[in-house]
């Protein structure tokens, strides 16, 4: 069994999640049982599994593990069933209903997103309005978890149950040496007839770890996908067992020179401490390969593979070339992370330059993240309201990539940005700032798109109108952008797979 250790699936995801979710697909279609595991406490992962068309087969969560409900049949749980005293007044809210007695808050009620009147949690309040307890239901229909509140507003409990109601976990809070609330203890209750103590969330993951690992006969490979989270319980494993460390990121702190800079805080446990305690570390590119190689001094310890973190898929490779003629050929597009350090801002003042000369371009920004209010505000400033939208962050994008006539990424650093292959993929003509790692792997000017130097706004705005401008070079340059995306084909990366699958 291969385990891909994560913290968490959530509704919102970043491109490690969404790697994960490729790889799941990627091995199950080559017939070789792999698992995404995560540790966090999350009411609605099952919903966020089906969003993302995944399996309970293919996820296990260390509290479904530890709770008996990896499979578990689904029910649904109403304001009617939470018997309230009659005494009590419901005011209903389709989202969140509240519960009073007489003039006094007694509890919030809040319903599962999705749904009508599937109760997600409850929130108590003392006489003083403070909250003192939230109470978490499964989205499959059973009470999950109490927490308790301190005064301060900080957790200081969890209580964590079965469907039967029995308690099989506790967690508590204190401040730890730079004063952040954080988890101290775990009590795993009557866990094969025995309680254990574990000093912290980590160490309770290890222990999940090892009891996959026995579950599934041992000596399975663990890699750690978000390392802050899992290198550490993947390497403290004390059960046999191959252990790599994903890089999701560029490894040194410099994204230009990823060669002499510092190394990124992120892996200084698993590549500066430990590295000796893995079985090898894994890149998505043979460059950050080769500039970690020589980060390391030239004669790693320990073996450094590449993987293509981006997956095209059997079906998606197969499918018909949509036409430029079919899109909307002066849409562009931009997918990813909304934050300073994907400098979307770059993207909107370039595109502005476009529309001047493409009088119907328009943008559309998919995604989420802290800058996305900026961007409005920018967008409103440079009078764009009408030419640019911002759906949001979606699950599925196949249909926004057949429609669209370019695509843009101007991220900081990555260690392969997945949107860029997804829309090369779906035959996407790209512009990107040449950055380490992934984009000059794969764009070539004049053939699929175009790259642009790092920064370098004006160069946005040159290979955007380039492709827009002319409906000949826009369809040469999606058939390229069909075609070089082949090299990332399920196949492909499949016998990437097979140098670590064979150690």
């Amino acid at each position: 069994m291969i385990f891909f250790v994560n913290q968490y699936l959530m509704a919102l995801n970043s491109g490690v999640e969404h790697a994960e979710f490729k790889r799941l697909q990627l091995f199950k279609a080559h017939q070789v049982p792999a698992q995404l595991v995560t540790r966090q406490f999350d009411g609605l992962l099952h919903q966020n599994m089906r969003r993302f068309n995944l399996t309970d087969e293919q996820v296990v969560n260390l509290f479904d593990f530890f709770r008996g409900t990896q499979n578990y049949d689904q029910r649904v749980v109403r304001m009617a069933d939470l018997n309230w005293p009659a005494a009590y007044d419901i005011k209903p809210n389709p989202n969140v209903s509240q519960v009073l007695a007489g003039d006094r808050l007694v509890a919030k009620v809040h319903f599962v997103p999705s749904t009508v009147g599937h109760v997600y949690y409850i929130e108590i309040f003392d006489k003083f309005n403070n909250r003192v307890q939230r109470t978490d239901y499964d989205e499959r229909g059973f009470k999950a978890r109490d927490q308790f509140y301190a005064p301060s507003g900080e957790v200081i409990t969890d209580l964590f149950y079965r469907p039967d109601g029995t308690r099989f976990a506790e967690q508590y809070y204190a401040h730890d040496a730079n004063g952040q609330n954080v988890v101290t203890l775990c009590k795993l209750i009557g866990y094969q007839g025995r309680d254990y103590y574990f000093n912290g969330e980590q160490e309770w993951y290890r222990f999940f770890l090892d009891e996959l690992n026995r579950q599934a006969g041992g000596h399975n490979t663990f890699i750690a996908d978000r390392p802050l989270a899992a290198q550490y319980p993947v390497i403290n494993m004390q059960t046999p067992a191959k252990k790599y460390l994903w890089l999701p990121t560029p490894h040194a702190v410099d994204p230009r020179d990823q060669v002499y800079s510092n190394l990124n805080g992120a892996y200084v446990y698993g590549i500066h401490q430990y590295l000796t305690s893995l079985d090898g570390l894994i890149t998505s590119t043979a460059q950050q390969k080769a500039d970690l190689t020589q980060w390391l001094g030239g004669a790693p310890k320990r073996p450094i593979f590449t993987v293509s973190a981006a997956v095209v898929s059997a079906e998606q490779a197969n499918q018909e070339p949509v036409p430029m003629a079919q899109r909307h050929q002066h849409e562009i597009i931009y997918t990813g992370r909304v934050d300073q350090e994907r400098r979307v801002d770059q993207l909107v003042t370039a595109f502005a330059q476009v529309k001047r000369r493409i009088k119907d371009a328009t943008l559309v920004i998919y995604g989420y993240g802290n800058a996305v209010d900026a961007l409005k505000q920018q967008v409103a400033q440079l009078e764009l309201t009408a030419a640019v939208q911002f759906p949001g962050y979606q699950p599925e994008l196949r249909a926004a990539y057949d429609e669209a006539g370019a695509y843009v990424y101007t991220g900081v650093s990555d260690a392969q940005p997945l949107s860029l292959v997804e829309a090369l993929s779906h035959g996407v003509p790209v512009v990107a700032y040449n950055i380490n790692y992934g984009p000059k792997d794969v764009v070539k000017d004049g053939q699929n798109g175009y790259l642009a130097k790092d920064g370098v706004v004006n160069q946005l705005v040159s290979g955007l109108t380039k492709i827009l401008e002319s409906p000949k070079r826009q369809q040469r340059l999606s058939d390229g952008a069909y075609r070089s995306s082949r090299k990332y084909a399920d196949d492909v990366v499949w016998q990437q797979w097979q140098a670590v699958l064979a150690r």
